[in-house]
């Protein structure tokens, strides 16, 4: 098998277990069931076989680069890939040898098959979907904990005095902090520009867009 067509359908088998989502590839780990049927299905390629792998594993990394625009532009910069691509070549690779190996079980060829077909692609929306806003007194919601981290000091200092009052005080501080903290986590700001009306539960979310 010529390396253009081992890159070929490694590519196939992307398109077909993932279609065009694009992100961070998600496998599952080597254990010693697959480590085994790695070493096995190796020893049985000569020298020029693994060659070919390899040259094809260097077209099919690139072409995993170029679907990924974050992965494309680290690249462009200088900067290595994303360990989660070196880690999809690693599982293709498994992938070729099984498919050229002349002497491995179905079981076996199953094992090495089985990480590039049946991982998951978590996309670029649902990575930053995941990532919260950073913790910065710029932002308002920030300034409410920060705001009820010293009302919470201020209650504490008057409880050595009047015992109710600093409770009181103490439980105010707690519930502007938890107000706070639930807006900031939520990454949702207030807006303050007139068309978006706050009274009517205006928004603006992280991109900027207003939500009504």
């Amino acid at each position: 098998m010529e390396a253009t067509e081992i890159t070929q359908s490694l590519k196939e088998v992307i398109l077909q277990s993932y279609g065009d989502r694009v992100g961070t590839f998600k496998f599952q780990s080597v254990d010693d069931a697959i480590s085994k049927a790695r070493q096995k299905a190796r020893a049985q390629l000569s020298k020029e076989q693994r060659l070919v792998i390899d040259f094809a594993l260097v077209s099919f990394r690139d072409w995993l680069i170029d679907r990924d625009p974050e992965a494309a532009e680290r690249v462009r910069k200088g900067v290595p890939p994303p360990q989660d691509i070196e880690t999809a070549v690693r599982a293709a690779e498994d992938h070729a040898v099984a498919s050229i190996a002349p002497d491995v079980t179905d079981e076996e060829k199953a094992l090495l098959t089985y990480r590039l077909q049946n991982g998951r692609v978590e996309t670029i929306e649902e990575r930053n979907g995941r990532t919260r806003p950073p913790l910065k007194l710029s932002n308002r919601h920030v300034r409410t904990m920060a705001g009820g981290f010293v009302v919470i000091f201020l209650g504490s200092g008057l409880a050595a005095v009047v015992t109710e009052a600093g409770t009181l005080v103490t439980i105010m501080g707690a519930a502007i902090f938890v107000f706070g903290f639930r807006r900031w986590r939520s990454g949702d700001v207030t807006s303050n520009i007139p068309e978006v009306s706050v009274f009517r539960g205006g928004k603006l979310s992280n991109e900027g867009k207003s939500q009504l």
